[in-house]
């Protein structure tokens, strides 16, 4: 996936749900240097900044972020 970064923060594709009821989020993420970022977000974990889910994980890819929710 090519990383644009003149839309860094911005969601490279569609979020997709995961886990028990959806709990779970991961999609690509544009960022402001050579490569996307894979992040998870979690629905049950409220941000309380933002007051929306958590990111809990950003990895380089996939696999890796979807590793570390397995943990």
């Amino acid at each position: 996936m090519k990383n644009n970064p003149n839309l860094a923060g911005q969601l490279a594709s569609k979020k997709i749900l995961f886990g028990g009821y959806s709990r779970f989020a991961i999609a690509p993420v544009h960022t402001r240097f050579d490569a996307v970022e894979w992040f998870v977000w979690d629905a049950e974990q409220i941000d309380p900044v933002t007051c929306l889910p958590s990111v809990i994980a950003q990895e380089a890819t996939r696999e890796q972020a979807m590793e570390r929710v397995a943990q």
